[in-house]
């Protein structure tokens, strides 16, 4: 376990920096070209989330445990390297949106785009590599300097009286987006703030339970105050013509940074890109850091093997990085595979109602694997199958599992 030697505001930092990389930045950019201010969904909810883990974080800091420890002791070691094998499937998500945005980000920046994402992989290999501590502050100066830029460039568009108004446009564009996606969102981000690994381990790494709680408000502060600014600013830019013949929408923030900074000169506008990718690279680092904390918890040899796990993790998220989905859609779609394998057990557990390891063991296998093939069939079929169906048919199937062996159990014990 990571020494504790955290406080409030480098515990802060590094919340934040798990989750302001490209899908807070790069996905909501990509979101508001498409739904207006309703792009800051992802940065809303992730707040939101981080003010939930706040309310247990004392909790979670005394007990050092991080998710597949925690439902391992209720349920048995199967249950614990199974949470841990399916915590890859949605870091992994995450971790190819960073990947997705940090090559969009050094596309822009003149980097030909089929060296891009190895230029991406090499980096993000040697920023999670650094030291907790050191990076907390690294990252922190980037985020600092990327949302000065972001703000100039709000400012410049003529958008900041769309900033000042976020609250109130945010709350009416939601309203024109689907409620089957805003729902489905909206617990595939929430859930996994409270629940993943990757924000548990900074809790867990905090000097003292004050300095968790602390570090989670300070987040979701932060987070809320800076939300609104991608979506501000890519609204404000398109309404003025900045954005015209995207070939991409993920490139609309650096797109905007680098036009803004240019007027500078044309090295502060790779300097703005630099503060960006680091962003990216502080998220992807942390990601994948966590992601070889589940494949040790389930693998002896990759406890062994660190360092050639992390190379492992992120060759994973790179391939998932090409799937042609938006970044959000990315992060989403296997959040929800992990939702609906864990969530019954998870819920069940918390309410003091755990069922027995054997029922648990079905329930994750049942959840997963029905959700796993609905959201394959969506990405094979997104006309015919809709994405957010993978959640309620794996949540169903999870408690059909739970029913079905619950039956079996009390017919034996009457027979």
């Amino acid at each position: 376990m990571t020494s504790r030697k955290l406080d409030a505001l480098r515990v802060s930092a590094l919340l934040v920096s798990a989750s302001y990389g490209v899908a807070f930045l790069l996905g909501s950019g990509e979101m508001a070209m498409h739904f207006g201010m309703a792009g800051s969904l992802y940065p809303v909810v992730t707040a939101l989330g981080m003010i939930a883990l706040a309310t247990f974080a004392g909790r979670l800091w005394r007990a050092a445990e991080l998710i597949w420890d925690v439902l391992g002791n209720a349920y048995g070691d199967v249950t614990r390297k199974g949470v841990a094998l399916l915590s890859l499937t949605w870091m992994a998500g995450v971790l190819a949106a960073q990947i997705h945005g940090g090559v969009a980000v050094l596309t822009v920046a003149g980097v030909p785009r089929v060296y891009a994402p190895v230029v991406m992989v090499v980096a993000l290999l040697a920023a999670s590599s650094v030291e907790i501590g050191v990076a907390a502050g690294f990252f922190a100066c980037g985020l600092l300097a990327s949302n000065m830029v972001l703000f100039r460039t709000v400012v410049q568009a003529g958008g900041l009286h769309l900033y000042v108004h976020a609250v109130p446009e945010f709350i009416r564009d939601a309203r024109v987006l689907p409620s089957t996606d805003l729902l489905t969102t909206v617990v595939a981000v929430g859930f996994l703030v409270i629940t993943g690994a990757d924000y548990q381990q900074f809790i867990i790494a905090a000097r003292r339970p004050m300095d968790a709680v602390a570090g989670c408000l300070i987040a979701a502060l932060f987070l809320l105050v800076t939300g609104f600014l991608p979506a501000a600013a890519v609204i404000a830019a398109h309404r003025s013509g900045q954005l015209v013949d995207m070939p991409d929408a993920a490139e609309a923030i650096p797109m905007l940074l680098l036009q803004v900074a240019h007027k500078v000169s044309r090295g502060a506008g790779l300097v703005s890109l630099g503060v960006l990718l680091a962003a990216a690279l502080g998220s992807g680092a942390a990601i994948a850091r966590a992601m070889t904390g589940a494949l040790a918890a389930t693998l002896r040899a990759a406890a062994r093997h660190q360092y050639a796990s992390r190379i492992l993790v992120v060759a994973a998220g790179s391939a998932i990085a090409v799937d042609g989905q938006t970044i959000i859609s990315t992060i989403a779609s296997l959040n929800i595979v992990y939702i609906a394998a864990i969530g019954l057990p998870f819920i069940l557990y918390q309410a003091g109602r755990p069922v027995g390891a054997r029922c648990a063991s079905w329930m994750l296998k049942s959840g997963a694997l029905v959700s796993l093939s609905a959201s394959a069939m969506s990405w094979v079929s997104p006309g015919i199958t809709p994405a957010w169906s993978a959640l309620p048919a794996g949540l169903l199937a999870s408690g059909a599992a739970g029913l079905w062996h619950a039956v079996i159990r009390t017919r034996s014990a009457t027979g």
